[in-house]
């Protein structure tokens, strides 16, 4: 069985996500399509690196992942240097899985050793880029479920951005974080792994300070804490996360002006 899966922001209101799968469905080469996520918000990069990346393991060989999220391009100077360049679409394989993406540094935020071929896809005429998920994108993962070259629909290329996201790191006795996504429940996944929590505070105390809470102790599940009680545990993702049982860690712990910005950031302090 041939599975496509599909991470974009085309919500759910418009018929614009049911025309990509009809395309799919009525190719012949009947591929199941799957939404990995489909409501993408603010064209956030990082949040679609982030669910592509934990979702990867649990696909088999020979999946294509089609990920339309454009990188916003504000014509500002910091951007122009970084060559954006939205009407670029790139192929790679990753892991035996296949990766369809705009150039917008997707590659390098699912792994920052990222060094697999790379290549740009051909596609002619500029109506095709305005829905390129449908006539770019299906096209090619259509090409691939036939056991096609690469080679006849794209080029090798080593020009493509590369973006990278902020990283934990050690101050003192402190191990720095910070949030890096934030799910449907509430929960504030960070960019702390249980190898560099295990590597840098191993069996010593530690004590997390949150707002109305402080916490040392790493949980197993939500149940183990009161109702509306905040918590840590590492998710199945392998991420550090700050949930509270039955309500929304983010609703208890940002401020609620935050508004589009988000930047929680963690610190855990250890001692010898």
């Amino acid at each position: 069985m041939s599975i496509i899966t599909l991470t974009t922001d085309l919500g759910y209101r418009d018929p614009y996500l049911a025309i990509v799968k009809a395309k799919l469905l009525s190719s012949g080469l009947s591929p199941k399509v799957i939404d990995l996520s489909c409501d993408i918000k603010d064209n956030n990069i990082a949040h679609a690196a982030f669910i592509l990346k934990g979702s990867l393991p649990d696909f088999p060989a020979g999946t294509i992942h089609l990920v339309a999220i454009k990188f916003i391009v504000d014509k500002s100077r910091a951007s122009q240097s970084q060559n954006i360049d939205n009407s670029r679409f790139l192929v790679t394989k990753y892991r035996n899985q296949f990766i369809i993406c705009p150039d917008n540094g997707l590659l390098t935020l699912i792994d920052s050793g990222f060094n697999e071929p790379v290549y740009q896809l051909y596609y002619e005429g500029q109506n095709k880029h305005h829905f390129f998920l449908k006539d770019v994108f299906v096209e090619a993962a259509l090409h691939l479920l036939e056991n096609k070259e690469l080679k006849d629909i794209a080029a090798l290329t080593a020009d493509y951005y590369k973006a990278f996201q902020f990283e934990s790191f050690v101050n003192g006795n402190m191990l720095r974080g910070k949030g890096i996504y934030v799910d449907d429940f509430g929960n504030i996944i960070t960019n702390i792994t249980r190898e560099k929590f295990l590597e840098v505070v191993g069996k010593r105390e530690f004590l997390i300070t949150l707002p109305g809470a402080r916490i040392n102790k790493i949980h197993n599940t939500y149940d183990e804490v009161k109702y509306g009680t905040p918590l840590v545990l590492f998710n199945s993702f392998g991420y550090l996360e700050v949930a509270a049982n039955g309500k929304s860690a983010f609703n208890m712990l940002c401020p609620r002006d935050i508004g589009a910005t988000f930047d929680f950031n963690l610190l855990i302090e250890f001692y010898d």
